[in-house]
């Protein structure tokens, strides 16, 4: 079936919409340089911009057909001149805002459509009309849902032959995450490319100038009793490649909040420094912080120590300074740094 100019428009990420620019779209030079597709440039730019601000790459007027194309034009150019920044966090960013703008119009949309672009994002579904539900592959339900919450752990679903059996509304937030992690992934594959970095050089300069200063904000703001500068190499690391939306192990997630909570950073002071990172959820995190520290189960996860740092593969050998060596605990490495700067006054 194909879709209308409008629906194309919404959901530039369809099949459909790339068949478009495949039969219609015009060469690389003329979309980058071309007088005509100036204003899907700019909107390709606001794109960007609307993403790293806001976390939704936003709404713009789609009432006339040239409006849908320039529309539809500005992805493509979004996600090169994202890919051209070559910044993990700015990738990330916009990653999630254009799962998130797709998901506020998924909102709206009809059962069947649902179903349809689910199955283009790989998750199996059916639509059960006289039920009013939707049944999704259990694989894919695991993938791709929130189970850390009661409402979407297995015990509280409905399973039939395999699917588990879902809400109309539910179906959207199992497409935000596979598109989110679909656009991920593809922004990752792909490189820098010559032309764009010509053509964009003055916005992919100050997009790189933004996330600077965003990364230089969070190292030297203070947050609670927190001093980025005396932590340790490792948890320095770990909270980096969080901020920069960097793929974390759970060992690396869980020795940095036990070593938070350890320095006696409240749930809420955690969940700032978390707050920075590009996909950071807040319901999602707060249950996984309030897990380790305790406030929400009977025990409190005790911060690890170097040499269990050292197993899980999360201590930067290369990075260790003196008093590294000298000590066999993070917390023992912060502590110092806290007294020696005590003695100089």
């Amino acid at each position: 079936m194909v879709r209308d100019l409008s629906t194309l428009a919404k959901y530039p990420f369809l099949n459909d919409t790339k068949q478009f620019i495949k039969e219609n779209g015009p060469s690389i030079n003329e979309l980058l340089e071309g007088l005509f597709y100036e204003r899907a440039r700019t909107i390709g730019i606001e794109r960007l911009d609307n993403a790293f601000k806001n976390g939704d790459v936003g709404n713009r007027s789609l009432a006339s057909n040239t409006d849908r194309i320039m529309e539809i034009f500005s992805y493509p150019i979004a996600r090169m001149v994202a890919v051209s920044v070559g910044n993990n966090y700015f990738k990330r960013r916009y990653a999630l805002g254009e799962a998130i703008h797709a998901y506020k119009n998924l909102l709206n949309e009809r059962p069947n459509f649902l179903v349809d672009v689910s199955k283009e994002l790989n998750i199996y579904t059916e639509y059960l009309e006289n039920l009013g539900i939707i049944k999704v592959f259990f694989k894919d339900y695991l993938r791709y849902a929130p189970t850390r919450y009661k409402k979407w752990k297995m015990v509280n679903r409905d399973m039939d032959d395999g699917y588990v059996k879902i809400s109309i509304r539910d179906i959207t937030r199992l497409i935000l995450e596979s598109l989110r992690i679909r656009i991920e992934k593809e922004l990752d594959s792909r490189k820098s490319n010559k032309t764009i970095e010509k053509v964009f050089s003055s916005e992919i300069k100050r997009f790189k100038e933004i996330v600077n200063v965003h990364r230089k904000k969070i190292e030297e703001a203070p947050v609670g009793k927190l001093s980025y500068e005396k932590l340790p190499p490792c948890m320095k690391d770990i909270l980096t490649a969080i901020q920069a939306g960097e793929n974390v192990p759970h060992m690396g997630r869980f020795a940095l909040v036990s070593f938070l909570n350890s320095l006696q950073l409240s749930t809420n002071e955690i969940l700032k420094i978390f707050s920075n990172a590009p996909d950071y959820q807040e319901e999602r995190t707060r249950y996984q912080v309030e897990h380790i520290t305790g406030s929400s189960s009977s025990t409190s996860y005790k911060s690890p120590g170097c040499d269990k740092m050292r197993t899980y593969g999360i201590c930067p050998v290369e990075k260790m300074d003196e008093l590294c060596r000298e000590i066999r605990h993070p917390l023992s490495y912060y502590s110092a740094k806290w007294k020696k700067e005590k003695n100089k006054k």
